[in-house]
């Protein structure tokens, strides 16, 4: 069988159950049958790499793409790290209390908060998951020198100037997902040069392939760039409304054996 290249999204594609989330017995199944059939497994999740759930760190990925296309790695060796300027970095957490948005900034090791002003709950909720990884030093603030991150979230409310925050970081990210989330509005932003899809691309250079030897899970917004880029192309069946019909094909929930019957579909297992 010939080698492909298969790329998961994790919440709500792989992982089933909310936060923290398991792997559905079927699918752990259909991937390593995959794997056993020589195809090639990776991540491809906005989340940054220190911080994959615990069931995502048990299976042997091949690889991993993570926070959007901006850290490569395979095989334990990453391969592309995107950095932001120094400028934008710092410069960021300004623009945000300027328009009155809620932001955490997402780095490989570690995740940012404004300290000046009091969480609201839903960046309580991310603090509270980045507290419990095992990375030391993982909750840190806005202003600490050291602060590198890859991506960041914004949330906005009645209160917020969104349009204007999305001019005024427009130059450097692009909101990959907006969404309601009870009196705030979940915002996902990337480096404009980053993206799932970039991502894919780089492995598929680095490993000689072809898009045509890609086939993309995912369920949600921020998956499009990936889902559209390349033939092959699974929706879940609890994929976000307007998912579904950017893609190939459309497999079953992931807790009712998704990942299996796709698999299988493909003739990948």
């Amino acid at each position: 069988m010939d080698r492909k290249l298969l790329f998961f999204d994790i919440d709500g594609t792989l992982l089933a159950g909310g936060i923290p989330g398991y792997i559905p017995e079927s699918a752990i199944r259909g991937l390593k049958q995959a794997q056993e059939n020589g195809h090639l497994l990776f991540i491809n999740s906005g989340r940054t790499c220190s911080f994959m759930p615990e069931a995502i760190q048990s299976f042997p990925f091949d690889g991993y793409i993570c926070g959007c296309g901006t850290e490569v790695i395979f095989r334990g060796k990453s391969l592309f790290h995107n950095k932001l300027p120094d400028s934008v970095r710092h410069g960021l957490k300004d623009i945000l209390r300027q328009f009155r948005m809620h932001g955490a900034f997402e780095g490989h090791s570690a995740c940012f908060f404004d300290d000046r002003s009091a969480l609201i709950p839903p960046l309580k909720g991310i603090r509270d998951t980045y507290a419990s990884s095992r990375t030391p030093g993982a909750v840190r603030n806005f202003d600490d020198p050291d602060m590198d991150f890859d991506k960041f979230v914004a949330f906005s409310d009645a209160d917020s100037d969104f349009d204007g925050f999305l001019k005024a970081v427009g130059n450097d990210f692009v909101c990959v997902q907006r969404e309601p989330m009870g009196d705030y509005h979940f915002n996902e932003l990337i480096p404009k040069n980053c993206s799932k899809a970039t991502g894919i691309d780089f492995i598929v250079d680095y490993l000689g392939a072809s898009l045509d030897d890609c086939y993309v899970f995912g369920d949600s917004s921020n998956d499009l760039s990936m889902l559209r880029h390349v033939k092959h192309s699974i929706a879940m069946g609890n994929s976000y409304p307007g998912v579904m019909e950017e893609t190939s094909y459309v497999t079953t929930r992931v807790d009712r054996d998704g990942i299996y019957l796709a698999l299988k579909h493909f003739h990948l297992i």
